[in-house]
Order: structure tokens, then C-alpha cells, then sequence
């Protein structure tokens, strides 16, 4: 991760990142955490940004509630990064905040990327696109051992499981667990939906083995331990047949408690 300060070092990667995301209407992720611990999250857009005046204005969503005196946490999938702010003024369909003082880059590129390569992955901390799984039938799902699945899904998701090596830490406990997790040497995203939503979801894989998975999360209440969820596919690729897989954990992995990382269980392991 790397840290940009609202200094005169600073100051024009602000004017490129908020520019892009201005000019080409790219959404944001805006929430508060209210005193009793709960997350109020919605998704915006940068209306405009003045440095003169030190402020930044979004769209504010019909029947959104926000308060003033609570901090204003802003994620965008385009670098990715975050940061967090103070709202200044609410009128109309507007909200106004502070310039923050430093923006944290999550994926550590040297330069902003192009708009173009914005393609809806939700990054570390999670973005949602409305296009439903419309050809999986939740009422009739069965799990699909490896062998039973479709020449396609096996070439794939073999090349997946193999494609990861145990980092130094997992080793130490690997004799210990049926099926070590591994993490991906770069970033890899999934494809995630819940039983309760068309909601299709693309996050951040965190570690990955034929027996589970774990990925990273802005809004762990979606995936209450328990739960069952199904894996539709990896970034461009679509599962023939979804894995199925239950929540086994969750766990902060940032100390403002932003990120969580969603610990599954395949319901059968995919040897």
C-alpha cells in the first residue's frame, strides 16, 4: 500500500485521480460507521472537487441518511484506493467534504491507471455490478465433485489450484490442516453471490485451496458465518457449474476494521 499526502509532492496525483474518476462517472463506495458499530454504505459519484476551497462534492442517493458528525470513509475500484474525510455541509442531493489529507493506493502502481482499465472488479475491498447469475437455479443446486464437472470447469480450476504456492507462514501450519491454503503471487478475483441476492459481487482472493477460499470484503454482514455462497467464476471466467461453500469465519485484516477477510469452506473439496 502506498500513502499519497495532500502536499505540493502530492498534489497533482489528487487532480489525476479525481479527475478521471469526475470525467468519466466511475462510482464510489462512501460509508459511516455510526457509534454503535454499524456500517451505513452506499454508492456515489464525484460531482466536482476544488482544491481553492479544499472540498469535494458527491451525489448524495434519495433516502440516504449521513450525519455530519461522523467520519466519511470514500472507496473507488479505480487505482483502487481509499481514504477517509469530514463532510462539511449536506443540502440538496449534495454532499460536501474536505480534501483529505493522504489517500492510501491499495495496489501500490506507481501512476493512476487509465479509465479504461476500470472493468467492475471491486478491488480489496469489494465493488457490486446489478448483472444477475440468471442461469443458476438456487433451488436445485447440488455440489459438483472435480470429476464431475465439465472438461472446461476441471482445466480451469485445476490450473487455479495449482497456480498457488504456500507463502511462509501457511507452511508452518500446513501438516495441520486437510487442505493448506495458498495465496495467488498476484492479485486474483472472484466472482461471489449469496443465496439471498442476484447481487453478483467481484472480490479480492486472499488464499485459495481445493478444500476453500478466503477473499476480502467491505460488507461482511452480507456473509454471516453459516451462511452458504457460491463461487460463479474468476475475473473473466465463468464456472459451468458454481462451487458451493460455507462461511466458516471472519476477521478484520486492517486496524480500522474496513477490510474483512470471509473464510469458506467448500461443501465438497474439489480434488
Amino acid at each position: 500500500m502506498r500513502v499519497i499526502k495532500s502536499d505540493s509532492s502530492g498534489i497533482y496525483a489528487y487532480q489525476k485521480y479525481f479527475k478521471q474518476i469526475q470525467a468519466n462517472g466511475l462510482g464510489l463506495v462512501l460509508w459511516q460507521m455510526t457509534p454503535a458499530g454499524k456500517r451505513q454504505v452506499f454508492q456515489s459519484k464525484l460531482n466536482s472537487f476544488h482544491f481553492e476551497s479544499n472540498l469535494l462534492h458527491f451525489e448524495l442517493p434519495p433516502g440516504t441518511s449521513v450525519s455530519l458528525e461522523l467520519e466519511l470513509f470514500v472507496y473507488s475500484d479505480f487505482g483502487p484506493f481509499i481514504f477517509k474525510t469530514n463532510l462539511t455541509d449536506i443540502r440538496d442531493s449534495v454532499l460536501s467534504a474536505a480534501i483529505p489529507g493522504e489517500i492510501k493506493i491499495l495496489d501500490n502502481k506507481d501512476d493512476p491507471p487509465e479509465a479504461s482499465e476500470n472493468v467492475n472488479f471491486g478491488g480489496q475491498l469489494g465493488g457490486m455490478t446489478n448483472r444477475p447469475a440468471d442461469r443458476i437455479d438456487k433451488g436445485f443446486m447440488r455440489v459438483k465433485p472435480m470429476i464431475e464437472r465439465t472438461s472446461r470447469d476441471q482445466e480451469f480450476l485445476n490450473a487455479e489450484f495449482d497456480s498457488v504456492s504456500l507463502d511462509d507462514e501457511d507452511k508452518l501450519f500446513a501438516e495441520k490442516r486437510e487442505s493448506p491454503r495458498a495465496r495467488f503471487k498476484v492479485d486474483k478475483f472472484v466472482k461471489v453471490q449469496t443465496l439471498e441476492s442476484e447481487v453478483l459481487q467481484i472480490l479480492k482472493v486472499f488464499d485459495l485451496s481445493r478444500g476453500g477460499m478466503g477473499f476480502i470484503t467491505l460488507e461482511p454482514q452480507l456473509f454471516p458465518k453459516g451462511s452458504k455462497i457460491l463461487i460463479v467464476g474468476f475475473e473473466g471466467f465463468n464456472l459451468d457449474d458454481p462451487l458451493i461453500a460455507e462461511v466458516m469465519s471472519q476477521r478484520g485484516v486492517d486496524e480500522h476494521q474496513i477490510e474483512f477477510k470471509i473464510g469458506c469452506k467448500f461443501d465438497q473439496g474439489q480434488d
